[in-house]
């Protein structure tokens, strides 16, 4: 890093998503306070010096937000997070929703984008008024959700649930990945276009 925020495009969305979650009030006050009043006693037995490089930290290497303050800091995440809505089009900003927003319902706008987008294509389309009938419903949060909130999503579960076969879904979960795979790596290069020139992350030569 030279400078920018972020270290690449995946890091500026990731950070953003997740600073949208963060709360508002100044956690770090309270870490800020033990670390001054550490600082000023006139002696520090090894326990304590030990603790206060803990407190300290390490430098992050993938993001760099030192010269902002928090509300600074703040205002740049919401305006990478307004960027992926502003300059992408709707495939690929539903793509970055769902791989990137940490809040359920931004998260589920991505994912229930996609679903419109690609049921058509399912292995054994559902009534398009239940989409929760529709594999591909399944597939995507199984590739999209954390792993500790995938209870119900393995193929066998999706399988029963959906009256469809293990292998037609592995087969339709490894198109599915295919297509996705692509659309996101066309979101992180249209992205990257944008925000090297702006100063915010280093080019890393995304492939298109």
């Amino acid at each position: 890093m030279h400078g920018e925020p972020f270290r690449d495009v995946s890091v500026a969305l990731s950070t953003s998503y997740r600073m949208a979650v963060t709360p508002v009030i100044d956690a770090g006050a309270t870490r800020r306070a033990l670390i001054m009043i550490a600082a000023v006693r006139p002696s520090r037995s090894r326990i304590q010096a030990d603790w206060v490089r803990q407190l300290l930290g390490r430098p992050s290497r993938v993001v760099d937000l030192s010269g902002l303050t928090r509300l600074e800091a703040r205002a740049q995440c919401a305006l990478v997070r307004q960027a992926v809505l502003r300059l992408l089009p709707d495939p690929e900003a539903y793509a970055v929703l769902a791989r990137y927003s940490q809040t359920p319902g931004e998260k589920q706008l991505g994912v229930s984008g996609l679903v419109v987008l690609l049921s058509a294509t399912s292995p054994a389309p559902a009534p398009a008024t239940d989409w929760l009938a529709d594999p591909v419903w399944d597939l995507l949060w199984r590739r999209y959700l954390p792993p500790r909130y995938g209870d119900g999503l393995s193929l066998r579960e999706i399988a029963r649930r959906t009256h469809t076969s293990r292998s037609g879904l592995a087969r339709r979960a490894a198109e599915l990945d295919t297509l996705l795979d692509e659309l996101e790596r066309h979101a992180l290069a249209t992205l990257e276009h944008a925000f090297v020139p702006d100063g915010l992350c280093e080019a890393q030569t995304v492939p298109t």
